[in-house]
């Protein structure tokens, strides 16, 4: 078996949206992307100022994929958003999501703090707890559901 992390690119996107809709739409998060709903959110990511992400490639699959990008913050230093962190569902708990996140991190030059978004109390959580993550001190998510089209 032959393992490889690799820089993000357009022609990751097939295998990426493949994956990504293997990884979400099933529990814990029971989503209900489609290709063309996932394409565009990943095009959408790679499109974003500061973008970064990389694959984890087993014998040349796509077996994990990881994306964000950095912020500029008040005291001159990079933030990094995590925004997508996926693995392919066969290989979950297999080390690939921790392998991929290490090397990820590992090669981001310039970094003072990574931050995401998961799931409280779920997998996801617990994946990033293990890894070094911890709930911010002083931040918290806010969201408010848009008023239904009159």
């Amino acid at each position: 078996m032959t393992e490889s992390v690799v820089p993000w690119g357009a022609h990751l996107l097939t295998p990426a949206v493949e994956l990504f809709i293997d990884a979400f739409n099933t529990a814990p998060w029971n989503d209900e992307w489609t290709v063309a709903s996932a394409s565009r959110r990943l095009r959408d990511l790679q499109a974003t100022p500061g973008f970064e992400g990389a694959a984890l490639l087993t014998d040349g699959e796509v077996t994990a994929f990881i994306g964000g990008y950095r912020q500029r913050w008040w005291d001159d230093t990079d933030h990094f958003y995590i925004a997508e962190l996926a693995v392919r569902r066969a290989v979950h708990r297999a080390g690939y999501g921790t392998r991929l996140l290490r090397a990820f991190i590992d090669g981001l030059v310039g970094v003072s703090t990574y931050y995401l978004l998961t799931e409280a109390d779920g997998p996801a959580h617990a994946f990033y707890v293990k890894a070094g993550f911890r709930p911010a001190r002083r931040q918290g998510v806010m969201t408010m559901s848009a008023a239904p089209a009159p």
